[in-house]
């Protein structure tokens, strides 16, 4: 890369890496990156795109806000043929979520994202929005207000809204680790790796087609069907797909190329 930068967002697409965002070292310390590049394994080249333009950073009401808020990319997912980068305004211990913006190859430029995909992404924690396509479908992770339970959150392209697809995703108390869980796209299937506090990792497997299909049958299902087919859904659609335990390891993502 032509510039150093720790913390960014990374995606593939079309079998190129693109990173976006991050931090690199300043004289004033850690200074946030608008700037983008992507790698082309054929070519073995970096090469640099538009920076992102943080189009909503820049209506501030006043310029002490500006000065103070800092934009970030906190998150980034390949999606229809283009790169969605949620972003954040930010300022230890703040963050300000500012919907984001879309990466197009094609015209090699940046779009803003649509408003209900932009307002409603789900953050996992302060300053990290996870989320993966499976099948052409972008799910997110979306916390609930309990430490051993999340929701899974599919997004409607036609509507403009995320919406509920799992309800009680089970994943541990994580006040300790720095990175508790990641999500993954795998032979086709939603993949939730885990890790609890004594270090235990599982990778959780989700069938998601049948629960989209189920939650479609249910809208028409009188009350009672529908409160007991839901709650058979949830205890069916997650299986223990891989399981470590006894060691220290933190949660990296990682892409894969093909070269």
């Amino acid at each position: 890369m032509s510039v150093g930068r720790a913390y960014s967002k990374t995606g593939v697409l079309n079998n190129k890496l693109y990173v976006v965002g991050g931090v690199t070292r300043g004289r004033g310390g850690l200074n946030p990156l608008q700037s983008a590049e992507v790698y082309d394994p054929h070519t073995g080249t970096w090469s640099q795109l538009p920076n992102m333009p943080f189009a909503k950073a820049q209506v501030l009401p006043t310029a002490f806000l500006a000065d103070l808020l800092k934009p970030i990319a906190t998150g980034m997912t390949s999606y229809r043929g283009r790169l969605f980068v949620p972003q954040s305004l930010y300022c230890w211990p703040f963050f300000v979520d500012v919907g984001g913006e879309v990466y197009d190859p094609d015209i090699n430029s940046w779009l803003e994202m649509p408003g209900g995909m932009g307002d409603g992404w789900p953050a996992r924690q302060a300053g990290t929005k996870l989320s993966v396509t499976v099948n052409n479908d972008l799910y997110a992770l979306d916390p609930s207000s309990s430490l051993n339970y999340a929701k899974i959150k599919v997004y409607d392209e036609e509507g403009d809204t995320w919406k509920v697809v799992a309800g009680d995703v089970p994943i541990h108390d994580f006040a300790d680790s720095e990175s508790p869980y990641l999500l993954a796209s795998l032979l086709g299937k939603l993949h939730v790796i885990t890790k609890d506090a004594n270090h235990n990792i599982a990778v959780l497997q989700a069938n998601m087609q049948n629960e989209l299909a189920s939650s479609q049958s249910m809208l028409s299902s009188p009350d009672s069907e529908r409160a007991e087919s839901s709650a058979e859904s949830e205890t069916e659609i997650w299986k223990v797909f891989a399981f470590r335990s006894g060691r220290f390891f933190e949660l990296v993502s990682c892409q894969f190329l093909k070269v």
